[in-house]
């Protein structure tokens, strides 16, 4: 009889702890983004202002819920062969700074309920701190719980994409996405093909896209000729040109009629060209160039007692001169034997080209149009 009141009372002693335990879990909640400076008392001192709004209980010992809730936040294991460490001297001994996340347990429902029920709480890691950090509850979850979190949703939905290759697990009523039978060489193709909605997609089966829709084209923008395939547009060579290098792989379109216009065109321009020339057969482009004849001779072939007074008296009948270009000796002064004239029409520069092979000072002068190159002939 007094074994089996013994083992009555174990019974209901074990019975009281798992009660205990259930009501320790069922009032526990979960508190993270906590910083690293901030402490055990710091925390619960956040967690009294925002739920009692008691303000500085540290020196209050009746304020409201004081012994309502106990802070655990979690540190860096340190385990030592043989050695148990107790929970307060492992906080002696460990220098290191918390994870930045812990449990709450409280003691009554409603303060349980109303945690929850804010989400988050604000404060700084002293009472006289301007710096308020945000730390985040939810309730605790054990790990039965977690389990059934790791379930995949998109397989409760019947449309799970990835089959074995998913990170989540498959377990109860759901299913995954047909993939169509085959030998693998035709996979499931990823999404809606952007260009093929347009009607520009080109690829065919090589597009990693579906095309497994109708196309949204336009009616006016398919008139003018926009939202086409590549095989119903033209060439541009061959609509500019009248020919293409890559007629044979050119995906492209090569259009006989499009040839022929082109070639009228080119017939047409040809036309007109023939039309610009006068009467005397010298075209538009000869007059240009007549325009723009230069105004500067070159003489060569001169005495080297001639100056450049001597040069402007010659010329002086042949047009108005705007400068002469006259290079000296540096020593003596003498002239060069050449030097370059610039008139102000080509009139007068074709009146002076007339004197070529006339006598000046005993010598025979060499008159040609153009610009007087100095610095080249000084170079030879």
């Amino acid at each position: 009889n007094s074994k089996m009141t013994m083992m009555g009372r174990e019974q209901c002693n074990t019975s009281k702890n798992v009660a205990e335990d259930f009501t320790k879990k069922e009032f526990k909640i979960h508190i993270s983004r906590v910083p690293t400076s901030f402490t055990e008392e710091s925390v619960e001192r956040i967690l009294r202002e925002t739920l009692f709004q008691v303000k500085d209980t540290s020196n209050n010992d009746e304020s409201e819920g004081k012994e309502s809730m106990i802070v655990e936040l979690i540190y860096p294991k340190e385990e030592e062969e043989g050695e148990k460490h107790d929970k307060e001297k492992e906080k002696e001994t460990n220098t290191e700074d918390h994870r930045g996340f812990g449990f709450v347990t409280f003691d009554s429902r409603d303060i349980y309920e109303k945690a929850i029920q804010i989400q988050s709480i604000k404060g700084g890691r002293k009472s006289t701190s301007t710096k308020l950090r945000t730390m985040y509850l939810r309730p605790y979850a054990t790990q039965e719980e977690d389990a059934k979190r790791n379930i995949c949703f998109l397989w409760t939905k019947n449309r799970c994409p990835y089959g074995d290759k998913c990170k989540f697990e498959h377990r109860g009523d759901g299913g995954c996405l047909e993939v169509p039978s085959g030998d693998g060489k035709n996979p499931k193709k990823k999404g809606k093909c952007f260009a093929f909605k347009k009607g520009k997609c080109n690829k065919g089966n090589d597009c990693p896209f579906s095309h497994d829709f109708e196309p949204v084209v336009d009616a006016e923008k398919s008139e003018k000729g926009e939202h086409r395939l590549v095989s119903e547009k033209h060439c541009i060579n061959w609509k500019t040109k009248g020919k293409c290098k890559k007629i044979s792989t050119c995906p492209y379109k090569h259009d006989p009629e499009v040839l022929e216009r082109y070639l009228a065109k080119k017939k047409r321009k040809a036309g007109q060209h023939d039309n610009s020339t006068t009467e005397n057969g010298v075209t538009e482009q000869h007059k240009k160039q007549k325009q723009q004849q230069p105004l500067c001779i070159r003489v060569f072939g001169m005495a080297y007692e001639t100056t450049e007074q001597d040069i402007r008296t010659y010329f002086e009948d042949c047009g108005k001169i705007n400068s002469i270009q006259f290079p000296t000796y540096e020593d003596s002064g003498r002239s060069k034997g050449y030097c370059g004239v610039w008139f102000a029409s080509p009139k007068a520069v074709a009146k002076a080209v007339q004197l070529d092979g006339q006598e000046l000072h005993g010598r025979w002068l060499s008159i040609q149009v153009g610009t007087m190159l100095l610095e080249e002939w000084e170079k030879k």
